[in-house]
């Protein structure tokens, strides 16, 4: 910072290799267009390493470059929406198998799953924010900005 007023959340990155290292050593490139591109050794988590990750769970710092471009990358904000979509899921079977009212239990099951993914979709920010936070990664942007 200069001292004209600049935002410390709103300054990009400087060039250079400390500016692409990411936490646990591994580190990402930049593209032919200016953007980073995951590196091709880039580890996908198993299935139960997606669950954990699903509901609130830390991945181990391999998984790192995938954590990022989940939650950084492009469609991020459709995936923190449709977390809280896929938890509702099976409550909102549950509550279908109910006996009752066949138009009662839609209504119900609707209501379940349109809040969540509204829900998520409020809360999308925040939640980036403290999954980068959680897997060592600074914020992407402040409470204020969200």
């Amino acid at each position: 910072m200069d001292g004209q007023g600049e935002h410390p959340a709103t300054d990009t990155p400087p060039d250079g290799d400390a500016a692409r290292a990411r936490p646990g050593g591994q580190e990402q490139r930049p593209g032919d267009d200016g953007t980073i591109a995951p590196s091709p050794d880039r580890k996908t988590p198993p299935l139960t390493g997606r669950l954990h990750y699903l509901i609130g769970g830390t991945l181990p710092p391999r998984y790192n470059d995938w954590v990022s471009n989940d939650l950084t990358g492009p469609g991020w904000r459709l995936r923190q929406a449709l977390r809280p979509f896929l938890l509702m899921l099976p409550f909102a079977i549950m509550f279908a198998l109910l006996p009752g009212q066949l138009s009662v239990r839609l209504t119900l099951v609707v209501f379940l799953l349109l809040s969540g993914i509204g829900l998520g979709f409020a809360t999308s920010g925040f939640f980036r924010n403290r999954r980068l936070e959680q897997h060592g990664f600074p914020p992407v942007f402040t409470v204020s900005e969200d």
